[in-house]
């Protein structure tokens, strides 16, 4: 475990009981599933690549237990399997997908990485990690396939560990080098045929309650520079306020940067009324005293819903360097709210 946070004292979702701290760990090792059951309990596995351009791009995510799912919101103690998928394309979502299974036609590996569902399915193996979605995208007959190969990173193995209360964030294999193939169809046949190498992420999340009763912005993003990946969660007004910046090198391990300073700008408020933040600047120091700054401008907005906002991030590494990368804003608070279980039915979607 790289670090285990202590909980804020203020947040504006009260609970009676005492908050639960977010723990930060690492590798492969704790990929796994964890088998959380309690009412409102998740788990999560996400991977997201671009092309070199940043004209193609996915995001994938499969889950145990669906925080942004209407009938779980309704109902906590309906855990499902489930799958979201994106496709974008020059900053635009041009395909979506997003459903569930019923746990018992799903599977997830407590010992190793590995979830299998009928729409989707993460495997491990001793060359690399692959993941992929095979689902309708609504009613129409169309359908995406998408396939991510990543390489296993070559960093040293880091003990896993047990993790059965409160929240985690796993940076699983954050910075990987990857296959993507992309294949959607219509319902008169295919329309788009698509492959690309370039440097994956992924992680994995997961928490024992549901995430409403301990945070409420969640600001996350990655971007892969020349020598690094570098990576930030901040989760401003919550009664677990995490502030981690860090960076993964090319062969995979994970530091945390210390002295982190974060200045926000560019206030926003979106079509659905989420307050928002567009440029954030994090300064940290490494081990040996070196100091990295980066700024990231989430200028193009690939998806924009009534609680969270996905963007195509441009960032500035060390003054010198500029790169394309993948971010997230996310009012966590808003899920605690019926009255948004009807507009997470809706398939949204924004270019810019």
């Amino acid at each position: 475990m790289l670090r285990s946070y202590e909980p804020g004292r203020f947040g504006s979702f009260a609970t009676e009981t005492a908050p639960f701290a977010m723990h930060i760990l690492s590798g492969l090792s704790n990929d796994h599933a964890h088998q959380l059951n309690a009412p409102g309990a998740y788990e999560w596995w996400y991977a997201d690549a671009l092309d070199a351009g940043g004209e193609w791009g996915v995001v994938m995510i499969l889950f145990r237990g669906m925080p942004m799912s209407p009938d779980y919101l309704a109902e906590a103690r309906s855990m499902t399997g489930g799958y979201a998928l994106s496709v974008y394309y020059r900053g635009v979502r041009i395909a979506f997908a997003f459903g569930g299974h019923p746990l018992q036609e799903c599977r997830f590996d407590v010992s190793q990485p590995g979830v299998s569902m009928p729409s989707g399915a993460l495997e491990c193996d001793p060359e690399g990690i692959s993941m992929h979605v095979d689902a309708p995208c609504g009613t129409d007959g169309r359908r995406a396939r998408v396939n991510l190969r990543m390489t296993k990173d070559t960093a040293p193995l880091v003990p896993s560990e047990t993790h059965t209360e409160g929240h985690a964030w796993v940076l699983a294999s954050a910075r990987t080098r990857a296959q993507v193939s992309i294949e959607i169809d219509e319902a008169h046949g295919p329309v788009v045929r698509h492959d690309f190498a370039g440097i994956a992420y992924h992680d994995h999340n997961m928490g024992s309650r549901a995430m409403p009763m301990d945070y409420h912005d969640w600001y996350w993003g990655r971007c892969h520079g020349r020598d690094a990946t570098y990576v930030f969660l901040l989760t401003r007004r919550s009664v677990d306020n995490v502030t981690w910046f860090g960076r993964v090198t090319s062969d995979g391990r994970v530091e945390e940067l210390d002295e982190v300073s974060i200045k926000f700008s560019r206030r926003r408020i979106s079509m659905l009324g989420l307050i928002h933040h567009r440029r954030i600047r994090l300064r940290g120091r490494d081990r040996s005293g070196h100091v990295h700054e980066v700024i990231c401008s989430n200028d193009t907005v690939c998806e924009d819903g009534p609680f969270y906002q996905r963007y195509i991030s441009s960032w500035r590494i060390n003054g010198d360097e500029s790169a394309l990368g993948t971010s997230e804003y996310m009012n966590v608070q808003r899920l605690a709210q019926p009255w948004i279980r009807p507009f997470l039915r809706l398939p949204w979607m924004v270019s810019s």
